[in-house]
């Protein structure tokens, strides 16, 4: 190989180095872009993890709240069937009231 040849393997190589400096400068963006997405990932995945902490606990308030609604909304019908029931009690009471009355009469009448 001659000076000449070597001049031009020289300069090929010069600029094969300078395109493959290049193209480490560009990787290396694109490596901290990546990175940086994958950090941005892994926040979301924190925060969605939160969130989802969060939507348990509105569930479970919202399932409390439920089970408070409903006894609330039975409360009414438990005092009216209780009225009923003394009701109905006092009516047996004097019906037998009056029965018991009626044959007391029935029995100082006869005698």
């Amino acid at each position: 190989m001659n000076q000449e040849e070597m001049a031009v393997k020289l300069t090929e190589v010069e600029q094969r180095s300078k395109s493959n400096t290049h193209r480490i400068n560009e990787l290396a963006e694109e490596i901290d872009a990546v990175n940086r997405l994958a950090t941005a990932v892994e926040v979301m995945a924190t925060e969605q993890k939160h969130q989802t902490e969060a939507m348990s606990n509105i569930k479970q308030s919202v399932t409390d709240l439920d089970k408070k609604v409903d006894a609330i909304e039975r409360k009414p019908g438990k005092r009216w069937d209780g009225i009923v029931d003394k009701f109905v009690g006092g009516l047996v009471g004097a019906l037998a009231a009056a029965a018991f009355a009626g044959i007391v009469y029935l029995l100082t009448v006869a005698a």
